[in-house]
């Protein structure tokens, strides 16, 4: 493998204008492209140090998502591409890092052993163990969506080794077509041997590097593959440029399918996956502002006012599924109260704590929806209009999850209960509560007073 690679200039006019970001919409009318969008993508698409392999790969990349999205586009969206996107955001500081290991070198080519042992260990090995394998996920599972054997995208992140990930997408790519040389950065015998170099895993010599993956037994097993030090930096840049392929495949798919965006569902999905926080609370001060104007809109009466935010609140309500039936209000005392029809009277423990949790999603909408006009939430749950449980909340802990400073456990642990008149409150044990979700998969929740990762 050779980069840059030598192309005559008519055959890359051809390619250049079949990389066109337009041309490459399947669903979308590329006429609603604006200007900072088609020239973003270009930069995503052509910006490539082999033309003919981004091209090959973009065109199979798209290809492949639009026809597991065809089974069902917003299944495939909420259960694969946003979830994968949720992956995607959560390596890019490891991308950074060994971009920044990059710059360190001289255009990653290795003059010396010393060079040759920083492009192994500090570019090809995280390349492929922290970006090369959450990458594959992607394809792994989109073939899974495709065969209807999709579990979950923890499944197909974390149920098999990259190796065993790259021998599915080669056999599928065998299978139903695809570019033959998508994955040829990848080797599995110089990764193995980088993660486990010991005395004898990697040996540098002048002008070419050997690799020993070694299993261990007795007699040991031995795999090797020798690789000079062009080669060394050929396969770093067929990683990268299979990288960043996925990257713009990504991106064009994402914008082919906004028009599916607007199911309440795969909005959701967006909002927690390809967004991260800062990103989320600055779309939800956007959309507080606008309602800002309605909770202080002048000329108008107070009932006036809690008539408009009233209706935004129900049908906030209903596009979440979680219906309620009043919204009354004590002005005096700054309450909101929130009635909301429930199946069965709350009889055990863990009744009361189901309600509870469905119960506090109703006052996280109304401090939404009323801001600062009220400094308490109640929430009245009723059986066929009989009173059965009660939950308060003050603001402060409903603002602290909106700015996503705090869980809904959190909250669990600050509202005051009542349960056919009798009080009670609901204790959390946070540590043990932590140490089950440090062994729990995906990204963690918000919780007061601790990191968060999504």
């Amino acid at each position: 493998m050779q980069f840059p690679v030598s192309i005559d200039p008519v055959e890359y006019l051809s390619i250049i204008e079949r990389l066109r970001p337009d041309s490459l919409l399947l669903v979308r009318d590329s006429a609603g492209l604006d200007e900072d969008t088609e020239q973003r993508l270009w930069r995503k698409v052509a910006y490539s140090y082999d033309p003919a392999r981004r091209l090959a790969a973009v065109e199979y990349l798209l290809l492949t998502m639009h026809e597991a999205s065809e089974q069902d586009r917003a299944a495939y969206m909420t259960k694969v591409f946003l979830p994968w996107a949720g992956i995607k955001r959560r390596v890019h500081a490891q991308v950074m890092r060994i971009i920044d290991d990059i710059g360190r070198t001289n255009e990653i080519e290795a003059y010396s052993d010393e060079d040759a042992a920083h492009i192994a260990t500090k570019i090809y090995r995280p390349l492929v163990s922290d970006v090369f394998d959450p990458y594959m996920t992607l394809l792994v599972a989109t073939y899974a969506f495709k065969e209807g054997k999709f579990v979950d995208i923890e499944t197909s992140n974390l149920g098999a080794l990259e190796r065993s990930k790259a021998e599915l997408v080669e056999s599928r790519i065998r299978q139903f077509g695809g570019p033959a040389d998508l994955l040829n950065g990848y080797d599995p015998i110089v990764r193995n041997a980088l993660a486990h170099a010991g005395s004898d895993g990697v040996l540098y010599e002048d002008n070419s590097i050997l690799f020993r993956s070694v299993k261990r037994g007795t007699p040991p097993i031995i795999e090797s593959r020798r690789w000079s030090h062009d080669e060394l930096h050929g396969h770093v840049i067929a990683l990268l440029e299979l990288i960043m392929s996925i990257d713009a495949a990504v991106e064009i798919f994402g914008i082919d399918s906004l028009d599916v965006l607007s199911e309440r569902a795969v909005t959701d999905q967006f909002l927690y996956h390809a967004l991260d926080r800062d990103q989320r609370r600055a779309l939800s001060s956007s959309l507080g502002e606008n309602l800002k104007k309605i909770q202080t809109l002048k000329g108008a009466s107070f009932a006036e006012r809690m008539d408009l935010l009233s209706k935004i609140l129900f049908l906030q309500c209903a596009e979440r599924d979680i219906p309620c039936t009043r919204v009354a209000f004590n002005e005096k005392q700054k309450t909101c109260f929130i009635t909301v029809p429930i199946a069965v009277k709350p009889t055990s423990d863990d009744d009361i704590r189901k309600q509870a949790m469905a119960l506090i999603r109703h006052l996280i909408l109304g401090r939404s929806v009323f801001g600062s006009l009220f400094d308490r939430f109640v929430a009245e749950g009723e059986v066929d209009g009989d009173r059965s449980i009660t939950l308060m909340l003050p603001a402060a802990p409903l603002d602290e999850y909106i700015a996503e400073h705090a869980g809904l456990i959190d909250l669990l642990g600050d509202a005051e209960i009542w349960v056919a008149g009798v009080f009670m409150r609901i204790e959390v044990d946070h540590a043990a509560l932590g140490a089950v979700e440090d062994g729990t998969l995906g990204p963690r929740l918000p919780r007061r007073h601790r990191p968060f990762s999504n």
